[in-house]
């Protein structure tokens, strides 16, 4: 089962980013790649306040995913400070905000469109 069976990535996108907001993620970007690239589709780049932070947002994403029949493709790292989310068409980057700013993915695609994912837009 893939993303777009739940409705479009793009949505998926949206969903996510609001679930990471609701528990107290910080600077919820969502980007839509495939203008830029060729195999890679949607990014969601978020902030938690520590660690155990960053581990209870991928957590409640896994959930949410879970919920809906997908699986990560990825083993996370739970204790790390940059925990990646990989669910193929969607990869989810859960920071601390000082290895964010350390690597500034945001940046590297910077050519990326963005996706607004707001209640209301």
């Amino acid at each position: 089962m893939t993303w777009t069976e739940h409705g479009g990535s793009a949505a998926v996108c949206g969903d996510v980013a609001r679930i990471l907001n609701e528990k107290k993620g910080c600077d919820i970007v969502a980007l839509d790649l495939r203008r830029v690239n060729s195999y890679l589709e949607f990014f969601i780049i978020a902030t938690g306040n520590s660690r155990i932070h960053c581990r209870a947002l991928a957590r409640e994403v896994e959930s949410f995913a879970d919920r809906r029949g997908m699986r990560c493709r990825n083993k996370p790292d739970y204790e790390s400070e940059w925990v990646v989310l990989d669910f193929d068409e969607i990869v989810i980057h859960i920071f601390t905000k000082e290895v964010r700013d350390y690597y500034q993915l945001e940046k590297l695609w910077r050519d990326a469109d963005r996706i607004p994912w707001e209640e209301g837009s």
